[in-house]
């Protein structure tokens, strides 16, 4: 069984028994941004630990009071700015934010560090906002230059050292509806990566074709988006006849679905063996092409 290693979400939360009048009411939906004045602006910043970072290493977002300069910052932000009604990150172009503070009965609970995975390389804007009623009184973001550094994906072949328990999770704090796993190994000469998405809110206890919808639907255009279009495709003729020219793998014919070639890796998307069975399951298989 391989292990799975996923990071922690980082957070202070405090449980403070209040009433209702006194928190206020969480807001959702800001349909109009009322901008206060200086004096009323909070001096809650976002800071994170790494300007350039590889994807699929993390990044970590921490918020600082501006005007703290003393030990344990980040943890007197609760105590301080309870009263805020909401307070949100995002990263430009995901139509997901994240909500730092949340309101629970008779509390509520209140985010200060978070750790994070980009999928792609680029510039991401990512922004903080915290409102007290529709009065926008936190305001900041960070920018983040993501490059990619790796043979496939952030895997270095001759790195990949054999050990079997190398199956780690990239969650995504929600920012997507799905997390990448990537498993890579070394078995004999044989040295390969797998890459996995899995859903958030499909189930997996039966079958279930919307997986593999889904999984087609994203597994493709992100591999293609990084190696560019495939060379081979499921209806090129004797593409299994290709794929075992280009890599150890042994598979059946019809598992082959796309071939990409990338400057030190041959790509493959496979339909795994349990496909028939399960109704889901594509994987992304990567080899070195030297």
């Amino acid at each position: 069984m391989f292990k799975r290693i996923c990071f922690l979400l980082l957070s202070t939360c405090l449980l403070i028994s209040c009433s209702d009048k006194e928190l206020g009411l969480l807001v959702d939906e800001i349909e109009v941004e009322h901008l206060s004045g200086e004096d009323e602006k909070l001096p809650i910043t976002l800071v994170a630990d790494k300007n350039n970072q590889n994807f699929y290493e993390m990044v970590m977002f921490e918020l600082k009071d501006s005007t703290y300069n003393g030990p344990n910052g980040s943890m007197l932000i609760p105590l301080k700015y309870q009263n805020l009604d909401s307070l949100t990150w995002e990263v430009e172009g995901s139509a997901k934010k994240i909500y730092l503070v949340v309101k629970q009965s008779g509390g509520y609970r209140f985010t200060t560090a978070w750790g994070h995975y980009f999928y792609l390389p680029g510039n991401y804007k990512t922004y903080l906002k915290g409102y007290r009623g529709k009065d926008l009184v936190v305001k900041d973001s960070a920018t983040i230059y993501i490059s990619g550094d790796g043979d496939f994906l952030h895997v270095k072949w001759n790195e990949v050292n054999g050990d079997p328990n190398q199956n780690i999770g990239y969650a995504n704090n929600g920012t997507q509806d799905y997390e990448f796993q990537v498993y890579s190994n070394k078995i004999g000469k044989e040295i390969f990566s797998q890459l996995n998405v899995r859903f958030d809110q499909l189930d997996y206890r039966k079958f279930n074709p919307e997986i593999g919808k889904r999984e087609l639907e994203v597994l493709t255009p992100y591999i293609s988006a990084l190696y560019g279009e495939p060379k081979y495709v499921e209806t090129t003729k004797g593409i299994h006849v290709k794929f075992k020219k280009l890599f150890k793998k042994s598979v059946r014919a019809g598992q082959v679905i796309k071939i990409w070639l990338g400057k030190t890796s041959n790509i493959a998307l496979l339909k795994k063996d349990s496909w028939k069975e399960d109704g889901f399951g594509y994987e992304i298989h990567a080899e070195p092409n030297h």
